[in-house]
């Protein structure tokens, strides 16, 4: 009976984050698009897109071109277009990220690898 709650919650949780992540890779898409001239703009439909674009984007040598094929169609603009939003929206993820780092106490530390021993003692 635990063991059963444990998983259920843990399988929620996944679930939540999964959901998230989706919605603020919709919201970055949606940024990305506006530099780029998209249409349909909309939270509802970038986020139709991420999830498009998270169910099929894994498939190997495939999943970028699939990914440019669903920004380009779902939001009319071309294949450069739809390259450089794509492109722009992992740069705008990577930017938050590093944002998100240094407001974390110790971050900075973490992010330029200050917590490894630099030296190195005979026992």
């Amino acid at each position: 009976m635990q063991l059963e709650l444990l998983l259920g919650g843990l399988l929620m949780i996944v679930a939540i984050f999964i959901i998230i992540s989706i919605i603020i890779y919709a919201i970055f898409l949606g940024i990305a698009l506006g530099f780029v001239n998209g249409t349909n703009r909309e939270l509802g439909t970038t986020f139709v897109t991420a999830l498009g674009m998270a169910l099929l984007g894994w498939i190997p040598l495939l999943g970028c071109v699939i990914s440019w094929y669903l920004i380009k169609t779902r939001h009319g603009v071309g294949w450069g277009g739809a390259i450089v939003a794509w492109l722009l929206c992992m740069i705008i993820s990577a930017i938050a990220f590093f944002v998100i780092l240094l407001l974390i106490p110790g971050g900075l530390a973490i992010l330029f690898g200050a917590l490894m021993p630099t030296t190195f003692t005979f026992p």
